[in-house]
C-alpha cells in the first residue's frame, strides 16, 4: 500500500510539473499511461493546484501592468487552465464529473490585455477522450452541447468536435446553433450540416452573428448556402424566420439570403399566403421584400390583394402604404379586384398619419366612386371623418354624403 501511495505521489508530481511547464503533448501521453490509483490521486490533487496556478498567473499579470513596456507574450505555462482541464478530463471517471470539470468558470483562459476568452484547441482533449467508450463520448458530447451559453463558451469547440466525431444527435439548443454558425464555413463536408442547417432559421442569435454577411462581395456563409440542392429548405427557412419576427438587424442576413436565392414565380406563389402575413407588421425590409415578390404574381386569390393593401396602409411607413395603394389601383383597373373589396383598405388609409397617403386614398376613392356598390360606398362614407376636412369634403361630394362640418377656428 505504501508503494502504491508512493507511485501515485510520483504520478501527481509528474502531472503537476507538466502543467507548470505548459507541455500539453507530454501531459496527454502521461495521462493516458496512468493506472486507476494514479488517476484517482491526480484528480484529488487538481482542485488545490488551481489556486496555485491562479496566484502565479495573477503575479505575472501584475508584473505586466507595472512594467514600463507592455509584454503580451504568452508563455506556455500561462495556458494552465487548458492543461488543468486536460488533466481533469483524463482522470475523472463519470461523464457528469468530466462535463462539470470542463465547464468550470475558473478554468476559462483569457487574453492578458483584452480579457477576452480564449478557446482552446480541442485536439488534445479529443485524443485523450478518444480512449473512452463510444457511448461515454457521445453522452459527454450531448451534455456539453446542451449546456452551452453561446459562441464564446469555453466548451463550444470541444462540444462541436465531439458531436462530429461521435455522430451523436445534436440537442435542440439555440446556443449550440449559434456556436456552430460562429465557427465559420468548414472547408469539407460537415456531419452537423443536415441537423443544424434547418435550425439556423429558428435559433435566436444566428441572424445577429451573420448580420455582416454581404452579397457583394459574396460572404462565406451566403456562398455556401447558395447550393441548389438546399434551395427549398432555405426558402422555407427564410420565410419561416420572417414569420417568427425580430428586428431588422436580426433578419438582415435572412433577407440577403432570400434575395440571393431569387425565388421564381412558382416558388413565390406556393408561399403567397405567408408573404401576405408579413405585410402588416414585419420590419420594413422584410415587408418590402414580401410586397415586391407578391406583385410579381400575375394573379391572386380573391380578396388577397385587398387584404395585403389593408395590411400595408396600416403601417406607419408612408412609402409602403403608397406602394400598396398603387398596387390596389392597378388591380381594380385590371379587374383582379372588385371595387367593393377595396373599401376597407381605403378606409384604413383614410386614418393614416401621412397626409400624402390620405390624399392618395381619397384620390382612388373618387376615381372608382361610380363602380362601388351600396355596401362598399357605405364603408367609404363611414370612414370619411378620419380625413382632413378639405379631403373629406371632396370625397363626400363624390359619394353623395353630407359634408363633415368644419371644425371651428380657435384663438
Amino acid at each position: 500500500m505504501t508503494q502504491d501511495m508512493g507511485t501515485s505521489s510520483t504520478a501527481w508530481a509528474e502531472i503537476r510539473d507538466l502543467i507548470d511547464a505548459g507541455n500539453a503533448d507530454a501531459l496527454v501521453r502521461r495521462l493516458l499511461a496512468l493506472d486507476g490509483g494514479e488517476r484517482k490521486r491526480v484528480a484529488g490533487e487538481l482542485r488545490g493546484h488551481i489556486a496555485v496556478m491562479r496566484a502565479r498567473s495573477e503575479a505575472k499579470d501584475e508584473a505586466r501592468w507595472s512594467s514600463d513596456v507592455w509584454d503580451d507574450t504568452v508563455e506556455p505555462w500561462e495556458r494552465w487552465p487548458d492543461l488543468v482541464r486536460l488533466a481533469g478530463a483524463g482522470t475523472l471517471s463519470a461523464v457528469s464529473a468530466v462535463a462539470s470539470w470542463l465547464t468550470r468558470r475558473d478554468l476559462t483562459r483569457r487574453r492578458p490585455f483584452s480579457g477576452r476568452v480564449v478557446s482552446a484547441d480541442p485536439a488534445p482533449l479529443l485524443r485523450l477522450l478518444g480512449e473512452r467508450p463510444a457511448t461515454w463520448q457521445a453522452d459527454l458530447a450531448v451534455r456539453l452541447a446542451a449546456g452551452l451559453s453561446g459562441p464564446q463558451d469555453v466548451a463550444a469547440p470541444l462540444a462541436l468536435a465531439l458531436l462530429r466525431s461521435t455522430g451523436a444527435p445534436p440537442p435542440e439548443h439555440d446556443p449550440l446553433v449559434v456556436a456552430w454558425v460562429s465557427e465559420g464555413v468548414r472547408p469539407r463536408a460537415d456531419p452537423l450540416w443536415p441537423a443544424l442547417l434547418p435550425r439556423m432559421f429558428e435559433a435566436e442569435g444566428v441572424g445577429r452573428v451573420l448580420r455582416h454577411e454581404r452579397i457583394e462581395p459574396l460572404s462565406p456563409w451566403l456562398r455556401r448556402l447558395r447550393r441548389p440542392d438546399d434551395r427549398q429548405v432555405l426558402l422555407d427557412g427564410c420565410v419561416r424566420r420572417f414569420l417568427r419576427g425580430g428586428t431588422a438587424q436580426d433578419l438582415r442576413f435572412f433577407v440577403r439570403l432570400h434575395e440571393l436565392l431569387a425565388p421564381e414565380e412558382a416558388e413565390v406563389a406556393a408561399r403567397a399566403r405567408d408573404y401576405l402575413r408579413l405585410l402588416p407588421a414585419a420590419p420594413g425590409p422584410v415587408a418590402e421584400l414580401a410586397l415586391r415578390h407578391l406583385r410579381r404574381l400575375p394573379r391572386h386569390e380573391p380578396g388577397h390583394v385587398a387584404e395585403a393593401v389593408e395590411g400595408l396602409v396600416f403601417r406607419a411607413e408612408a412609402g409602403l402604404a403608397r406602394t400598396g395603394l398603387t398596387w390596389l389601383d392597378q388591380s381594380v383597373r385590371q379587374g383582379a379586384v372588385e371595387p367593393d373589396e377595396i373599401a376597407a383598405a381605403l378606409g384604413t388609409a383614410f386614418h393614416h398619419s401621412s397626409y400624402e397617403v390620405q390624399g392618395r386614398a381619397a384620390q382612388l376613392a373618387l376615381k372608382h366612386a361610380g363602380r362601388f356598390g351600396p355596401l362598399g360606398a357605405e364603408q367609404v362614407r363611414q370612414a370619411l371623418p378620419a380625413l382632413p376636412p378639405a379631403l373629406g369634403h371632396r370625397v363626400a361630394a363624390g359619394f353623395g354624403a353630407p359634408a363633415a362640418a368644419e371644425e371651428p377656428a380657435t384663438g
